[in-house]
């Protein structure tokens, strides 16, 4: 947003109060007048006169003009009465292109507007000259002496003149709010637009349309920041004029306005499919038909789809007498899993018998949770979503094993490059075709002759690997579960697992009487290293198996600021001064959340301050890929499945640089939309060392050496997941899963815990 230099402003009268003292006066208005777009172009809202009315009197109480403070002013502020109010873009504006851009590219009026700074007239389009002539309508005003009625000032540029004209030679002006008595109507002799004197701030004017309501509210009590938005579409540049004190802020964004690039690297392609002809192809019983059967196996898909959801049930209310019910484990009478409460009989069991209303939403590459010593590939995703009886959510989450460990990290090139062919690939329908025949059936040329299967078999879903996790809102509050596949005699099996990596809130006081507690409390003491780093893309909490929650559920019971009690924090804060961190323990434990406790990234941390200046993005809703559909961005055609602001400025960026490392391909940025250059500091996508696309391949150089030539890999663990039974104690399954996870090292090829699974 835009705002950096504030120019104090009481428009027209300083000394009018409508009756009330200055001890009245709480509020501030402050209208931004300046932005930079996220193309890197710099704009000016010019001519913009802002009518501040009080709703409880219908008195007009100022007027802004944006032409005052010209050529520094960013911003302009006045001081309010507390009290309820709207403001009023009257007619007369237009737009200025300051920097960026050439005059007769995509959005601005093609070579006919003159720059600011050019000796003599401007040339300016019809339709901007027409708008910029308008006259606000004449308004009646509250009591006062009369307005002097002068002229304007020859080549001021266009604002009105000392007696309010509008820049229209021979104009009359309009009534300003110095007194009740309109004005004498004064007229402009030489306020046209500018040439080049007084008022020339060097832009180029733009085309553009208000396309939100002129007349907007706010309420201002002590210095409350509130929300106003003014958008404008400048051919497909859209201006957004957002919050403040009243802070009115301006945002370009001119994507639509920009051509892009043939070879720009799309992550949406090579990272996040979402377009509705790419995922439309797959079922989800197509899914769970491919965990059952791939791999020689005879399963029952259905059957396994509907254990998981039958476990939201208590054995007596349950449709499947053999599956695992919510209820089965009990602690002091309490149904429990892993000695953590859960809710029982959620709305979510009526979904059994609800296959057929999920629809999937997205494929996943989540090749930057590879090891580093390539003991697997990462893990491929897909997300379904089902609106039949409210909000529910489920991802398919495999673990690709590492088909040749004898190359090490290099035996999983393949799979990323399968990824990043899909850049090239302007055809949606065919892409999804692609990817559905990788994770259903295999059999994918540039996959197959290298050992890559299919991505859904149930041994790459299950203790070690890989996980199912539902994400619901039918019943409140909201929650997530996680599940892994076993087997059942010779049938596989889905069974309730404890939610990795959130730990349970109680965890945190030491005074919650939880018998595992203080072993986790010294858990935690070693997870917090995964939180020192300022780059959100990178945080990790990894932590013991008996820490983790039953269910995240969006009841702040995993708020761990909040439950943290004083002498586990002066444990942190000790630990913070041993090792001089300039966090403190709250900030720890905010990172802790965002980074380790599923509804802390989904939803609960949103906005929230994690020290050192970052700040957890704004989260709106709770998926990070929600069902409902929108223009696809970054020049695909056809509509896609939104997705988060997280996903956007922080986990994507971070991801595709971790890609382009790996291959040794510089990504190609989009200019519309300034990504596709890994981000910075606690914005995601930083890598440790070189730049994006700055590191070989892995037999050249690996991320964070900046590409110097390293020797080849070592040669991966050689792992072998075997389905667990499906009656074993989840105690002994975490341990299991655990003595797995240990074989992975220390970090990913992204430089985080080797150990995470999200």
């Amino acid at each position: 947003m835009a705002g950096m230099g504030l120019t104090t402003l009481v428009a027209c009268s300083s000394d009018r109060h409508d009756g009330k003292g200055d001890e009245q006066r709480a509020g501030t208005l402050a209208l931004a007048l300046q932005t930079t777009s996220n193309t890197g172009s710099t704009y000016r809202l010019r001519n913009a006169f802002f009518q501040i009315t009080n709703i409880r009197s219908g008195e007009t109480v100022e007027f802004l003009n944006s032409e005052d403070g010209l050529p520094d002013a960013a911003e302009l502020t006045t001081l309010l009465a507390s009290g309820s109010y709207t403001v009023t873009l009257l007619q007369g504006w237009f737009l200025e292109r300051l920097s960026g851009g050439t005059s007769g590219s995509a959005g601005s009026p093609a070579g006919t507007a003159g720059s600011f700074s050019t000796a003599g007239t401007a040339s300016i389009p019809k339709d901007i000259e027409l708008n910029a002539k308008k006259k606000p309508t004449p308004i009646p005003f509250p009591e006062g002496g009369a307005s002097d009625g002068g002229n304007s000032s020859g080549g001021s540029g266009p604002i009105p003149g000392n007696g309010g004209a509008f820049p229209e030679v021979g104009g009359e002006g309009p009534i300003f709010p110095n007194a009740g008595q309109p004005s004498t109507g004064g007229t402009s002799v030489g306020g046209g637009f500018p040439t080049g004197g007084t008022g020339s701030t060097g832009g180029v004017f733009v085309d553009a349309q208000l396309v939100s309501d002129a007349v907007q509210f706010f309420f201002l009590s002590g210095g409350d920041e509130t929300f106003v938005s003014y958008q404008f579409k400048v051919g497909g540049e859209i201006i957004d004029f957002t919050k403040g004190k009243l802070h009115v802020g301006i945002i370009v964004d001119d994507s639509e306005a920009c051509q892009v690039p043939d070879d720009v690297t799309k992550p949406e392609r090579v990272l996040l499919e979402t377009n509705v002809d790419a995922v439309g192809g797959v079922s989800l019983s197509s899914v769970f038909d491919a965990l059952a059967t791939n791999g020689g196996r005879q399963g029952d898909g259905r059957q396994l789809y509907q254990q998981i959801f039958d476990s939201f049930a208590s054995a007596d209310q349950a449709q499947l007498p053999d599956a695992v019910h919510c209820g089965d484990e009990m602690t002091d009478g309490v149904p429990t899993l892993n000695g953590f409460p859960i809710d029982c009989n959620r709305a979510e069991a009526q979904h059994v018998n609800d296959m057929e209303n999920f629809f999937a939403t997205a494929f996943v590459n989540r090749f930057d949770l590879a090891p580093a010593n390539g003991a697997h590939c990462g893990q491929q995703r897909m997300i379904f979503a089902n609106n039949s009886r409210g909000r529910t959510f489920m991802i398919l989450e495999a673990q690709i094993p590492n088909p040749s460990p004898e190359l090490g990290i290099n035996g999983c090139l393949p799979l990323a490059q399968f990824w990043m062919d899909q850049n090239n690939n302007p055809d949606a329908q065919s892409r999804g075709q692609r990817l559905a025949q990788a994770f259903l059936q295999g059999g994918v040329p540039g996959l197959s002759e290298f050992g890559f299967g299919p991505f859904y078999t149930a041994e790459n879903l299950t203790v070690g690997s890989g996980q199912i996790r539902t994400n619901q809102f039918d019943s409140f509050p909201w929650t997530l579960r996680e599940f892994k596949l076993a087997l059942d005699g010779d049938s596989i099996s889905a069974v309730p697992f404890p939610v990795a990596e959130s730990p349970a809130g109680a965890l945190w006081n030491e005074f919650s009487g939880l018998p595992q507690g203080e072993a986790c409390r010294e858990n935690f003491l070693t997870a917090m290293d995964g939180v020192l780093t300022d780059d959100m893309s990178l945080m990790s909490f990894v932590v013991d198996g008996a820490c983790k929650d039953a269910e995240s559920r969006n009841d702040f019971s995993e708020d761990y600021v909040g439950q943290m009690s004083f002498g586990f924090r002066q444990q942190i804060e000790d630990k913070l001064l041993s090792i001089g961190s300039s966090l403190s323990p709250e900030d720890v434990a905010g990172r802790a959340r965002f980074s380790g406790s599923c509804i802390g990234c989904h939803n609960e941390s949103s906005g929230s301050f994690l020290g050192n200046g970052v700040f957890a993005p704004f989260s709106f809703d709770f998926p990070q890929v929600v069902e409902f559909t929108q223009q696809c961005g970054n020049g695909e055609s056809g509509s896609c499945f939104g997705t988060s602001n997280a996903l956007s400025t922080v986990f994507l960026p971070g991801r595709l640089a971790v890609l382009s490392n790996v291959l040794g391909v510089p990504v190609v940025p989009n200019p519309c939309t300034g990504d596709g250059n890994g981000g910075g500091n606690g914005t995601g996508g930083k890598s440790s060392g070189g730049g994006v696309g700055t590191a070989g391949s892995f037999g050249m150089g690996i991320p964070g050496d900046g590409g110097k030539p390293l020797p080849a890999p070592e040669p991966a663990p050689v792992i072998v997941i075997d389905l667990p039974s499906a009656d074993q104690p989840v105690e002994e399954l975490q341990e299991e899963e655990q003595e797995i996870r240990d074989e992975y090292g220390d970090v990913t090829i992204s430089g985080k815990s080797a150990q995470s699974t999200h």
